[in-house]
Parts: structure tokens; C-alpha cells; sequence
């Protein structure tokens, strides 16, 4: 399902989402592009959330003396590292 939305800019930003949208570009339509911007925003809060929740973790685990040399966090990287090549 679709609404609509209506946003004021002023003319200077007008003027910039018309040439961002002008077909030539990535965008035909201010709709495309807006839609581009919010998909960005959201996958940005999206990664945050993700590292915010990582933190947490590593948090409770030095709470609970969970802690790795520096030895083991390079092996675990560096498995972790080979394993997203493996997957591409």
C-alpha cells in the first residue's frame, strides 16, 4: 500500500532534487529519490543498532570476565575476515 506525502523545501533544495532527478541521474522521479534517502536512513539506523547491541554484548562479557589476548581476538578476526571472503 502507497500514500502520499507532502513535503515544503525551499527553493534551493527544490532546485537540487531537480537535477538530482532530472532522468539523467539515478532518479526519474523526486518520489524515487526521496524513497532512496529514507531506504539509506533506515539501513544507517539499521547498522547502528546492530554495533550498539555488539557493545552491549562485549559488555557483559568483561562483566563476566569473558575476555580474549590480543593473540585470540587476531585468530578471531582473521577466521571471521576469511569467512566473509568464503562467502563471496
Amino acid at each position: 500500500m502507497t500514500s502520499s506525502l507532502h513535503v515544503s523545501l525551499p527553493d534551493e533544495m527544490r532546485a537540487y532534487v531537480d537535477i538530482r532527478t532530472n532522468g539523467k541521474k539515478a532518479f526519474a522521479t523526486p518520489s524515487e529519490y526521496v524513497r532512496s534517502l529514507i531506504r539509506s536512513d533506515m539501513e544507517k539506523d539499521s547498522e547502528r543498532l546492530y554495533v550498539f547491541g555488539e557493545l552491549l554484548k562485549s559488555s557483559k562479557e568483561i562483566n563476566n570476565d569473558n575476555t580474549y589476548s590480543a593473540k585470540e581476538i587476531e585468530l578471531r578476526s582473521k577466521n571471521f575476515l576469511d569467512n566473509l571472503d568464503k562467502e563471496n
